[in-house]
């Protein structure tokens, strides 16, 4: 072999070394970082990281689902526009609330974060603001959505406001006979009425926004006489042609039929997202398909059941950053929150949900932690699916996802559907039930064994 030959060999093993030197650096490296956070096992922390709980392979560890301001903002289903001529009203669809509502994003986001400490005042305050046909918004949120999540959603998580401590469904900002702006809502937790002022230059902006509304009949059942006082209070009532609610095809968007162990790009990119590989341990049962890593198991249903229970939380495959010691209720729906939103996201182009959106149903204690329940609504209008009921229930303990079902539903608009029973008949039908005192609202049951759904009345 010659000189230069010998010299060329020499530098290209010099230059291998260096290479193998680096990697064996970061590697350690690595390790040291990993261990030094705690994690038992370094590859299975790291994968979590990655897979998991990240939105995006670049999102840096504080954009993890355990930082409650995270996560799209949840819209609400129905807005009442209070004028001094009336009350203009939309329910049931989403099209119009969207473009209302997205008018209205930059005063409510001012008005709770500028809101002062809510002093408790009786209903009927809040429902004489209802009736004062003086200028404001009254929005419904169908769920339990806290103040503290609303008021980051809407800034985008640049600001929150500690005294909004209280979970809300119902919440008005109107103005009081001396021109204050005033923030009323209702406790979901406990019942009570709440209101507190807030920034003053917001009156000049909500007189501009209510200008040019038209009354459209729209009211509420305590404001609507006899015929309706068997109803709860906040129904709301349209008063004109009764609706004609849409439609929908359902389906299970991950379905499970498949040539040998190969059930598509949408599987694998949802078995990624929940922290496991396609190519692990997988077997067939009569009813699904289990991924089994060691002793943790994900299940898939034909039905589209999604289902997981952690097998040991020392060492968690879904810890959350960011959460406090009692971690509050905000923090907790935050969180779960953010974590649908991305489950619901991985088909990369859609949805996997389709045409329904997700709502923030409530918060249930359980025996080591708290549950925290999502839905699908459908134009404004519940969904309620098969056995689990809603579309995700979410389980936190000890500062990490212990388990979480999916019900995966996709839903596709086929076509309008026929009209209801006016609201007078309903309200009938309701009382013969013995259902005095509930909400009359439009719902959709979906039991997973047709593929088309339709709405009715229904008692809530």
């Amino acid at each position: 072999m010659g000189s230069e030959k010998k010299t060329a060999l020499m530098e290209w093993g010099k230059n291998l070394l260096i290479v193998l030197l680096a990697l064996s650096a970061l590697y350690l490296l690595g390790r040291t970082q990993l261990y030094e956070d705690g994690a038992a096992s370094g590859w299975h922390w790291l994968s979590s990281l990655q897979s998991a709980l990240a939105p995006q392979e670049s999102a840096a560890a504080g954009q993890l689902p355990g930082d409650w301001s995270q996560g799209s903002l949840p819209r609400p289903v129905r807005m009442v526009v209070l004028t001094p001529q009336g009350s203009a009203g939309i329910q049931y669809d989403n099209t119009a609330l969207d473009s209302l509502f997205l008018e209205f994003t930059n005063p409510l986001a001012d008005a709770l974060t500028g809101a002062g400490t809510p002093k408790r005042v009786e209903e009927e305050a809040f429902r004489a603001a209802l009736s004062a046909q003086r200028p404001g918004i009254y929005l419904d949120f169908l769920g339990r959505v806290p103040l503290a999540n609303l008021t980051a959603w809407l800034s985008g998580g640049r600001a929150v406001n500690s005294s909004l401590t209280q979970s809300v469904r119902r919440l008005l900002l109107t103005l009081d006979e001396d021109g204050r702006v005033l923030l009323y809502f209702i406790d979901e937790n406990t019942g009570s009425c709440y209101v507190s002022e807030t920034a003053s230059d917001l009156k000049q902006r909500l007189e501009r926004f209510v200008e040019g509304v038209s009354p459209n009949g729209a009211s509420f059942a305590f404001q609507s006489g006899e015929a309706f006082a068997s109803l709860a209070p906040y129904t709301l009532l349209e008063g004109d042609q009764p609706p004609r609610p849409d439609r929908y095809t359902a389906a299970n968007p991950i379905p499970l039929s498949a040539i040998g162990d190969d059930y598509g790009d949408a599987f694998e990119a949802l078995v990624r997202s929940l922290s496991f590989q396609p190519q692990s341990m997988s077997y067939r049962s009569r009813d699904g398909v289990t991924i089994q890593e060691g002793s943790e198991k994900l299940r898939f249903s034909d039905t589209g059941l999604v289902t997981y229970e952690a097998a040991d939380l020392t060492d968690p495959r879904f810890p959350l950053l960011g959460l406090s010691q009692s971690p509050t209720e905000w923090e907790l729906v935050g969180t779960a929150w953010a974590f649908a939103e991305q489950v619901f996201q991985t088909s990369g182009t859609s949805s996997l949900c389709g045409e329904a959106r997700l709502y923030v149903q409530g918060l249930e204690e359980t025996e080591d932690g708290v549950a925290v329940l999502i839905g699908y609504q459908l134009d404004g209008a519940a969904v309620v699916t098969g056995q689990l009921g809603c579309a995700a229930r979410i389980e936190i303990s000890d500062g990490a996802i212990s388990g979480f079902q999916f019900q995966l539903r996709k839903y596709t608009y086929l076509e309008q559907g026929a009209q209801v029973l006016p609201e007078l008949q309903a309200t009938a039908a309701l009382e013969a039930q013995n259902a005095q005192g509930s909400e009359l609202l439009l719902y959709y049951y979906d039991d997973l064994r047709g593929d088309v759904v339709t709405a009715d009345w229904g008692a809530f």
